[in-house]
C-alpha cells in the first residue's frame, strides 16, 4: 500500500507541471475569446472595424520590422548558425532587440509625423487618427513582445508566448468592464497601448529567465558579422511579414469597417488554436510528441513524427470546425454569418500545426536561398489570391489567401524534409 501510494504521488508530481501548463493555455484561450466578445458588445460593428484596423497597423508593421531578426535568432537557437557568432543566445537576443527597437522607433516617428500632417490637412480624419495614434505608439512594444515570443517558441518555451498575451486581453476586458456605456472608441485604443506595454515588459522578463545574461555582457555591442548575417535575411523577413499580413492589409484598405470587424472576430477566435499547437507534449506519448516539435537533426525526422503532428492538429481543429456555427453565435449580430471564413482560418491554423516539425527543420537546415524562395512563393500566392478575389468575395478572399500561403510553405517544408530523410536513409543503407 505504501509503495503504491509512493508511485501514485510520484506520478502526480510528474504530471503537475503539464497540468499547470495546460491550465495556462486554457486561460489564454479563454481571455482571447472574452476580450473579443467584450469588444463586439461595447462597440458597434462599424467602430469595431475601425478598431481592428488598428490591430493591422500595429501587428502587421511589427511583422515587417522584426522579420529578419526573428529568422536570425531562430536559426541561431536551433543550432545551425552558431558559427556566425561566439556570444550566447541571451546576449544576441539583447543586441538584436536593441537594433529592432531602434528600427521600429524610427518607423513610429515617421508615422507620427505623417499623421500629424494629415491631422492638419484633413480635419475630417481627426477622429480616425486619434483612434490609430495609440496603435502607432504601440509599434515598438508589439515588435519587442512578438520578437521575444518567437524566440521563445524556437527554444520550446512556448508557455511564455501564451502568458505574454494575457496583458492586452486583460486590458481590453477591464476597459470594457469599467468604462461607461458611452465611452469613446479612443479609450479602447489606449487600452491596447497599455496592454502592449505590459506585454513587452512581461516578455522581457521571460526572456531574461530563459536566456540568462551576465551583467558584464549586457552592454556588449553587436558585431559587424552579426549585423551582416541579420541583414542577409531582410528579404526573407519582409516576405514572411507579407505572407502573414498581406491579405489582411488588403482587406483593411479595401473592405468596409463591417467586413473588417467580421473578419477580425473570426480570426481572433481561430487564433485560440495557436495556444495549443506548440503543446504537442500535452497529449499522448510525451516523448514522441515532444520530439515531433523539437528535433534537431535530419536523421531524427521519422515519418512517425510528422504523422503525430497531423493527428494532433486534426484532433485539435476538427471539433472546432464542427462547433463553428455555435462558436460564432456567441458574438451575435453580423459576426455569426462568418462561418465559412472562420472554417478557412481554422484551416490556416491546421496547416501551421501539421507542418510545425518540418518548418522547424527547414529553419535549422535549409540555406537562405531555399528559405527565401519558399517564403517568397507563399507570400506572392497569398497576396495574389486575396487581391484577385477581394472585390467579389471580401473577407473570404483574405482568409483563402492566408490558407494558400500557409499551405505552400508547409507543403514544401514537409516535401523537401521528407525527401531529405529518405535520401539519408538510403545513404545509410
Amino acid at each position: 500500500m505504501t509503495t503504491m501510494d509512493g508511485v501514485r504521488s510520484e506520478q502526480l508530481a510528474t504530471a503537475h507541471p503539464w497540468l499547470g501548463e495546460l491550465a495556462l493555455r486554457l486561460l489564454g484561450a479563454a481571455l482571447q475569446i472574452l476580450a473579443t466578445l467584450a469588444l463586439v458588445r461595447v462597440l458597434s460593428p462599424e467602430d469595431a472595424g475601425i478598431y481592428f484596423r488598428g490591430f493591422v497597423i500595429a501587428l502587421g508593421l511589427s511583422a515587417l520590422v522584426r522579420g529578419k531578426y526573428e529568422i536570425y535568432m531562430a536559426q541561431q537557437i536551433l543550432g545551425q548558425r552558431s558559427a556566425e557568432s561566439s556570444v550566447s543566445n541571451g546576449v544576441l537576443l539583447m543586441q538584436v532587440a536593441r537594433r529592432m527597437l531602434v528600427r521600429s522607433g524610427l518607423l513610429c516617428a515617421v508615422l507620427l509625423v505623417l499623421t500629424a500632417d494629415l491631422d492638419i490637412q484633413a480635419p475630417q480624419l481627426q477622429a480616425v487618427l486619434q483612434t490609430y495614434l495609440p496603435f502607432v505608439l504601440a509599434l515598438p512594444c508589439v515588435s519587442l513582445s512578438s520578437l521575444i515570443g518567437e524566440v521563445l517558441r524556437a527554444a520550446n518555451r512556448t508557455v511564455g508566448i501564451v502568458v505574454s498575451t494575457y496583458a492586452v486581453n486583460v486590458s481590453i476586458l477591464l476597459t470594457a468592464w469599467l468604462a461607461p456605456p458611452d465611452a469613446p472608441l479612443q479609450l479602447y485604443s489606449w487600452a491596447f497601448l497599455l496592454g502592449s506595454m505590459i506585454a513587452a515588459a512581461a516578455a522581457t522578463g521571460l526572456a531574461r529567465y530563459a536566456f540568462p545574461v551576465r551583467r558584464s555582457e549586457a552592454s556588449l555591442p553587436i558585431s559587424a558579422d552579426v549585423l551582416n548575417a541579420v541583414d542577409a535575411r531582410e528579404s526573407i523577413g519582409l516576405a514572411r511579414g507579407a505572407q502573414l499580413w498581406g491579405p489582411l492589409c488588403i482587406l483593411a484598405v479595401m473592405a468596409t469597417p463591417l467586413e473588417m470587424a467580421a473578419y477580425a472576430v473570426a480570426a481572433r477566435t481561430a487564433q485560440i488554436v495557436d495556444y495549443f499547437l506548440p503543446s504537442l507534449n500535452l497529449t499522448g506519448g510525451r516523448e514522441t510528441l515532444l520530439a515531433a516539435s523539437s528535433f534537431e537533426t535530419l536523421e531524427s525526422l521519422p515519418t512517425a513524427r510528422l504523422v503525430t503532428a497531423v493527428l494532433y492538429s486534426c484532433a485539435l481543429v476538427a471539433p472546432l470546425i464542427l462547433l463553428a456555427p455555435v462558436t460564432l453565435a456567441i458574438y451575435g449580430g453580423p459576426y455569426s454569418s462568418q462561418t465559412v471564413v472562420y472554417i478557412v482560418l481554422l484551416g490556416v491554423q491546421w496547416a501551421n500545426g501539421v507542418g510545425r516539425p518540418a518548418v522547424r527543420h527547414a529553419v535549422a537546415h535549409w540555406d537562405l536561398q531555399r528559405i527565401g524562395m519558399t517564403v517568397g512563393t507563399g507570400a506572392l500566392a497569398a497576396i495574389l489570391v486575396c487581391a484577385l478575389g477581394i472585390a467579389r468575395f471580401g473577407a473570404l478572399a483574405a482568409a483563402a489567401g492566408s490558407l494558400v500561403g500557409a499551405a505552400i510553405i508547409t507543403g514544401r517544408a514537409i516535401l523537401i524534409t521528407g525527401r531529405g530523410h529518405d535520401t539519408a536513409n538510403r545513404a545509410a543503407a
